[in-house]
Parts: structure tokens; C-alpha cells; sequence
């Protein structure tokens, strides 16, 4: 799990201080969450050592992901609610492109350099049309009753 425990440590430390002070901590505890989540059931797919399915979340690309890309992008949605459901959504994408990878399927192999940014290019855009399409349209007109 990453080079060095205590540096690790202190990188997550100061992590989610920055996250909390950003307001976005709700996002980063859910990714870590959901990535957790689905390395154990990858796992459980793929077999092998239960540390090299949770091992990436240590090392550097994923570190400044988890604390800063997951919710920072122009692909981020209005609602906080609507963030928790994007990042787990974008976890999810990610798990299985590493799944794809796990099982060598040769169409998604551009996809194995960067799961986790590939996983937010794929689904953050998507997320925000819909959340701007939801936004525009007009609010149902109340029917006027009369007596």
C-alpha cells in the first residue's frame, strides 16, 4: 500500500482537511467508500490478494484525484445529492474498467492507462447535460382553481 506509511498518512490527512474546508468531503468519503466497496468485489470476481485490489488507492494519481479532480471538474452537477450519486457512479465505471482490465477485453484497452479519469471524462459530462437539462426545463405550471 503506497511507499511509506506515515507519508501516506499525512498526504490523506491533509487531504481531507482541504476537502473539508472545500465544502466536498461528502464526495471524497464516497468515492474512498465506493472504491473500497468495489475492490473487495472485484476481488471476490477476480481472486488474488485482497491488498493489491485496495493498493492503488495509495499511490499518487489516485490520491489527487480522490481529493482533488472527483468534484472540482466542469462536470460537476448542482445538487450535493446529485454529487454523492455521480462520484459513486464514476467508482463504479472505474471498478469495472479495471474488471475490463483484469480480463484483458481488448476494446476497452485505451481505457487501462487512467480508470478513475477516464471513468470521470465518461461520466461527468453525461452527468451535467442531464443536470442542465433537468435545470432548463420549466417548472410544472399549478392549475388555478376558482370557486
Amino acid at each position: 500500500m503506497g511507499n511509506d506509511l506515515r507519508i501516506n498518512l499525512i498526504i490523506w490527512a491533509f487531504g481531507l482537511v482541504v476537502a473539508s474546508r472545500a465544502r466536498v468531503l461528502h464526495v471524497t468519503l464516497t468515492y474512498v467508500a465506493c472504491f473500497i466497496a468495489f475492490a473487495v468485489l472485484r476481488n471476490l470476481i477476480v481472486g488474488g490478494p485482497l491488498l493489491a485490489e485496495l493498493a492503488p488507492i495509495t499511490g499518487p494519481m489516485y490520491q489527487l484525484f480522490r481529493v482533488f479532480h472527483g468534484d472540482r471538474s466542469r462536470t460537476t452537477v448542482g445538487t450535493k445529492r446529485g454529487r454523492i450519486i455521480i462520484v459513486a457512479i464514476v467508482a463504479l465505471v472505474e471498478s469495472l474498467i479495471r474488471l475490463a482490465g483484469d480480463f484483458q477485453i481488448p476494446l476497452l484497452r485505451p481505457l487501462y492507462v487512467s480508470p478513475p479519469l477516464l471513468a470521470l471524462a465518461i461520466v461527468g459530462p453525461l452527468a451535467m447535460w442531464l443536470d442542465l437539462r433537468r435545470a432548463a426545463r420549466p417548472a410544472p405550471a399549478s392549475v388555478a382553481v376558482t370557486v
